[in-house]
């Protein structure tokens, strides 16, 4: 029995008219006709008598129509009551964040979503910012904190905030580069002299570094390459050269410490930015915008509470 016919014989019955019925259910008079006389013949017996004004139930349409119209009935509340749970957030969501930030973000955004989300199963990826954008471009990430925006027409991208860059050093090393007397700022063109412990490309300080020195015609005095920002900061305070970082928690640490001094740069250039990105992919889409809206808040409070020193808030359009 096909559903459809059951329905058309049940509004036609209601109506007690196939122009009325057709109208209701925004088919043609001829296609709703075919609809009841097949249910008729599946049946065996005639449900409706046609008249000149209307249809009238036969005796055996009386008898059938009260089933029919339970079945019609309990089939329309199954598809209630699947459309509410298709809208209650549910499935794996997964989310890479920089190491620096996962400390601050996940633990509030985890939190929140065991309580307001419970039927979603969080992940929580941690790594370089080389491993974020890997992660988001093999797919294995739903949402991201990068530094990288050039993630294709399958994410949107939502430029979130901008932090400048510092000059790192052990007093040490300031003294025997820039005198007695530490600067104020320096220039991109002192990182021709500066002895520059980088991390490799295609990390995103490293490619902002070469690109900012290319085009202000500037040869960076590499020394050494790591991509270990633990094994960087070991090495500037132990005097054996320089580098370039924002004043995040664990190079504050070193610098309240006095283990280190960070010297902003004159240039306002020497800046990264933070982007929130998200796929766009369907399955799954109610769970991963509800919990891309909970890490959007949370990083809105972590703004306004400083956990970024110097961090300021971009304000613009959503792109990818």
């Amino acid at each position: 029995m096909i559903f459809e016919d059951l329905r058309a014989f049940v509004v036609v019955a209601q109506h007690g008219s196939f122009a009325q019925a057709a109208a209701f259910l925004c088919i043609a008079q001829s296609a709703l006709s075919k609809r009841v006389q097949r249910l008729e013949h599946r049946m065996g017996t005639a449900l409706l008598e046609r008249r000149a004004r209307g249809v009238a139930l036969t005796q055996s349409g009386h008898i059938f129509l009260a089933r029919a119209q339970r079945l019609v009935d309990e089939v329309a509340d199954m598809e209630r009551n699947l459309s509410s749970f298709a809208q209650i957030p549910s499935g794996e969501v997964r989310i890479a964040l920089p190491q620096r930030t996962c400390g601050l973000l996940a633990p509030p955004v985890v939190e929140r979503c065991l309580k307001e989300l419970p039927l979603v199963n969080l992940h929580i990826l941690e790594g370089t910012p080389s491993n974020v954008h890997g992660w988001l471009m093999r797919a294995e990430a739903d949402i991201a904190m990068t530094y990288n925006a050039d993630l294709g027409t399958g994410f949107t991208v939502k430029p979130f905030l901008v932090e400048p860059l510092f000059l790192f050093a052990s007093n040490k090393t300031a003294v025997a580069q820039f005198g007695k007397l530490v600067p104020e700022s320096c220039s991109l063109a002192d990182l021709a002299t500066l002895p520059l412990i980088l991390p490799c490309r295609p990390s995103v300080l490293r490619v902002l570094v070469d690109r900012l020195c290319t085009g202000h015609g500037v040869r960076p005095n590499i020394i050494y390459e790591t991509d270990g920002t633990s094994t960087i900061r070991g090495m500037v305070e132990r005097g054996m050269g320089t580098t370039i970082f924002s004043l995040s928690t664990s190079w504050s640490y070193s610098v309240e410490s006095g283990h280190l001094i960070a010297v902003p740069f004159s240039s306002p250039l020497v800046n990264w930015k933070m982007y929130l990105a998200c796929t766009r992919r369907e399955v799954g889409a109610v769970a991963i915008s509800r919990v891309y809206k909970i890490v959007e808040e949370e990083l809105e409070l972590l703004l306004d509470s400083r956990a970024w020193p110097n961090a300021k808030r971009i304000v613009g359009d959503v792109a990818g």
